[in-house]
């Protein structure tokens, strides 16, 4: 029993320590972890970044979420201004709608892009380019961890397909090794039988046929822990691809989010869209600017409305000049709402996430220090670094 318990053990898999672990081939923004296994202390900057990260980006909603909730506040003080009030307010938007009609009417004999479009790229100019910077910055960060996740995504199939190699590989081996030692016996049988019956001696070619089962005997051994020792090997970077892919897909998730939430916000598919529009804006503009030199300033009505609407305490009046048919037509006052509900319900589900990540964070690292109370030094002084307090 003891001998076949060594025997089984030649063929078991090389169990090998984290020391000799390589991560190879991926070369993104975790390079430096990748080429040693992660100690409990290591994965502390992860989740301080994972918990940052995610505070930064819930106070960037929140002002957004605040904003929104402003856009709806104006609303209802409007809506709720007496009717003499709203009847002035009224009258001015009419006439802003009629010059902006007939703008447009005048700007479709070469048209380039629509009202809507012109009149979101005229109510976001003064802060057009920290969006585009925002856009420029989210999207190139989309494509780096598109990237990162495909390398990743490609380094697991090829680690699995490695392991299906070498699990063929020793199949075959062991299927040699067990018809070879099974001809070596018939071998060795069939001669001790010959010299039996001949009475002559045939020991030397017994010895030799012994020999060689002995020679091939241990160059498969050793071929065999080879391959487990990659197979193990195969393992741990399948596995940290694994992990690593993980972590990333936080970081794609938050940033897609935002991406898609632009996006709907500005009705665009891409910087490049918003871009074009602006340009297209650009001429558009100048063009109107000729064209009111003779039919009258749009800009007169416009600060009217705005400086009426400042009275009634409207906090920012300046968006209804852009939105003037909002104020004559209840139906494009509802689809002012409901883009409004649209993009506050998507902030909510931005904040509910960020705050989980940072709740999860924050309860791994309590988690880490009570499981490893001897790191209690070095994630104190990583949490000083990042300025996060963890209560104990």
């Amino acid at each position: 029993m003891g001998v076949l318990s060594k025997v089984k053990g030649i063929f078991s898999r090389t169990e090998i320590t984290e020391e000799t672990f390589e991560y190879e081939s991926i070369d993104s923004f975790l390079t430096k972890k990748r080429e040693q296994e992660e100690e409990p202390q290591d994965d502390v900057a992860f989740k301080c970044d994972q918990i940052v990260d995610a505070t930064y980006q819930m106070e960037d909603l929140r002002v957004e979420y605040d904003m929104v909730t402003s856009y709806f506040e104006d609303i209802q003080r409007i809506e709720e201004l007496p009717q003499n009030a709203r009847k002035e307010i009224i009258d001015t938007a009419k006439k802003i709608a009629f010059l902006e009609n007939e703008t447009s009417e005048f700007l479709h004999s070469d048209d380039r892009i629509s009202d809507e479009n012109f009149r979101m790229i005229q109510g976001m100019e003064k802060n057009l380019s920290e969006v585009f910077g925002k856009l420029k910055e989210l999207e190139d960060m989309d494509l780096k961890i598109k990237r990162d996740m495909k390398h990743l995504e490609a380094e697991k199939n090829s680690q699995e397909y490695l392991q299906e190699s070498i699990d063929n590989r020793q199949l075959r081996l062991r299927t040699f090794i067990i018809s070879f030692g099974l001809v070596a016996v018939l071998s060795v049988l069939t001669l001790a039988v010959v010299g039996m019956l001949t009475k002559e001696s045939l020991i030397l070619p017994i010895l030799l046929i012994l020999l060689i089962v002995a020679g091939v005997a241990a160059v498969s051994i050793v071929l065999y822990r080879r391959l487990s020792y990659e197979f193990k090997i195969s393992e741990m970077k399948e596995n940290r691809a694994i992990n690593l892919m993980n972590k990333v897909k936080i970081k794609y998730i938050n940033n897609t989010s935002t991406l898609e939430y632009l996006y709907g916000k500005y009705n665009i598919k891409s910087l490049r869209e918003l871009e074009y529009l602006y340009d297209q804006y650009v001429l558009m503009v100048d063009e109107v600017r000729k064209y009111q030199k003779s039919s009258g300033d749009l800009r007169e009505y416009c600060d009217q409305l705005s400086k009426l609407l400042f009275s009634y305490g409207v906090k920012d009046p300046d968006i209804w000049t852009k939105q003037s048919l909002a104020l004559i037509d209840n139906r494009e006052m509802v689809e002012v709402k409901h883009s409004l509900n649209v993009r506050r319900q998507k902030l909510r589900e931005q904040m509910a996430y960020n705050e989980e990540l940072r709740l999860n964070g924050l309860k791994d690292i309590k988690e880490m220090l009570r499981t490893n109370p001897e790191l209690r030094e070095q994630v104190k002084k990583e949490l000083e670094i990042f300025h996060i307090q963890v209560e104990n």
